[in-house]
């Protein structure tokens, strides 16, 4: 069961990146990985708890704001999935192009864990490396 989560998160995470800009596909799209009962958890200072399709696309608009109004781009690399059971951890790091404030730009790491039920995202929980620092980048 584990290899076909981490096969899930590995196409949630490029569902993701290639919706972001299109706000119809990612509202088609989200159905195949989460239910209205679906729990995602960011840290309080960047978005904090937010339940189903409605706070998916809360997370989505204000995500693909932050980056729209900021101009900035980023990278993600070094990915890596850990699984047990219904939980999986992934791992990735992020480098943002440069800002203003930050000429030579920015990287971190970030923790996502996955828990599932009945086949799709049941409680999705960001873990930031600082999650000050990035608030501070997009300040």
């Amino acid at each position: 069961m584990s290899e076909k989560y981490v096969e899930f998160v590995n196409r949630y995470s490029a569902f993701i990146e290639s919706t972001m800009p299109d706000q119809r596909a990612f509202a088609a799209g989200l159905p195949d990985f989460i239910t209205d009962e679906s729990v995602l958890l960011e840290p309080s200072n960047i978005f904090g708890r937010l339940v189903g399709f409605d706070g998916w696309e809360q997370w989505r608009a204000a995500a693909s704001a932050m980056a729209v109004n900021s101009g900035v781009r980023f990278t993600t690399s070094a990915s890596q999935c850990f699984a047990n059971g219904d939980v999986v951890l992934h791992y990735y790091e992020v480098e943002f192009s440069p800002r203003p404030r930050y000429p030579d730009g920015w990287r971190t790491s970030i923790i996502e864990r996955f828990e599932f039920a009945d086949g799709k995202i049941a409680t999705l929980t960001g873990y930031y490396a600082d999650a000050a620092a990035f608030v501070d980048f997009f300040a």
